[in-house]
């Protein structure tokens, strides 16, 4: 086996130093980097040692001057290294063990985008990471020395959302609880829902990350292909949040138009009755159905650990439609 050392840095975008104490887990911190001393800084200029335009709404800025708030891990982790077939040559490429490096870097960036998935669950604010940078060192046959710098970029990332992340300081022992609770097995049962939200939050358009909202709302609360999706998702929608009935007539009404512009949107190509408001407002609702379900799933799961989302889904809708036919009955919805 051969140890290989790594060095991973990546800006996190658009927060401030009130995430400083946030414990990410799986040994990354988090620190105030000035731009001078970013491990990387090569690699967020351009030709003319500019600033790459996708960090520019990120800058942060004190006497000293230009920083970031910075996600760094130092590790090492073995790989097999080349493998050695008689009568076969060995090329610089087998010697580079770019297999092995690829599968850890994987594991790596999906654990990232699990851990800024749920901070988007947390809290709105546009935070996330464009790029992830990699440095290998590592020796083969005990004289040959690698040295590979390697990054991860979200090509989809919205860069150019200015809303920040940012905490006050009781948010930072709730936020790091959040992860506590939901970074397994409850993240991994709701991830098709998660990743449909997160997709709605990457997206440059109104109209197509409202699509992805109301897709994800859809996947968590509806069955699949259910007719008369509108109405039933404004309903559910609406006992689910609501905390008295004049909340749940607002949220209902409210849903029943947003199902409107998306169905505009969708199938008429006209998007023009989402705006940035809306689509907010969207957003914030979509965050707080999968929140409110991300705490079902964990109660169920505590309890037995096999169940699957099928079963906690179906127990859900029982409820809500239970609810939804008493506020028909009240002549609330």
């Amino acid at each position: 086996m051969i140890d290989v050392t790594v060095k991973i840095a990546a800006i996190i975008m658009y927060c401030d130093e009130s995430i400083l104490n946030l414990e990410l887990g799986n040994g990354y911190i988090i620190e105030k980097c000035y731009l001078n001393d970013f491990p990387f800084k090569s690699e967020i200029e351009n030709g003319k040692n500019q600033l790459n335009i996708e960090y520019m709404g990120s800058r942060l800025y004190d006497e000293k001057g230009i920083y970031f708030i910075c996600l760094k891990k130092e590790n090492t982790f073995q790989i097999d290294g080349p493998q050695i077939i008689p009568g076969a040559r060995i090329t610089d490429k087998d010697c580079q063990c770019e297999d092995q490096i690829d599968v850890y870097q994987e594991q790596e960036t999906k654990y990232l985008h699990k851990i800024f998935s749920l901070l988007h669950l947390f809290s709105s604010g546009n935070i996330g990471l464009y790029q992830t940078f990699f440095k290998y060192k590592f020796q083969v046959f005990g004289f040959i020395n690698n040295t590979l710098n390697h990054s991860s970029t979200s090509s989809t990332r919205n860069a150019y959302d200015e809303r920040k992340f940012i905490l006050n300081p009781e948010g930072t022992e709730h936020c790091n609880q959040f992860l506590r609770d939901y970074e397994t097995i409850t993240y991994v049962t709701l991830k098709p829902i998660i990743d449909e939200f997160i997709w709605g939050l990457e997206q440059l358009d109104e109209p197509t990350g409202f699509e992805q909202y109301t897709t994800a709302l859809e996947m968590a609360l509806l069955p699949v292909n259910q007719p008369g999706k509108k109405q039933m998702l404004s309903n559910r929608v609406a006992v689910l949040l609501g905390t008295n009935d004049v909340e749940i007539k607002r949220i209902h009404d409210k849903m029943m138009e947003f199902y409107r512009y998306r169905s505009e949107s969708l199938h008429e190509g006209d998007g023009s009755n989402i705006s940035k408001q809306e689509l907010i407002e969207m957003e914030s609702y979509v965050r707080k159905t999968i929140v409110k379900i991300m705490q079902r799933c964990k109660q169920q799961l505590d309890v037995d650990n096999t169940k699957t989302w099928d079963a906690i889904k179906d127990n859900l809708m029982n409820e809500l439609i239970t609810k939804v036919q008493n506020k028909k009955t009240e002549g609330i919805l």
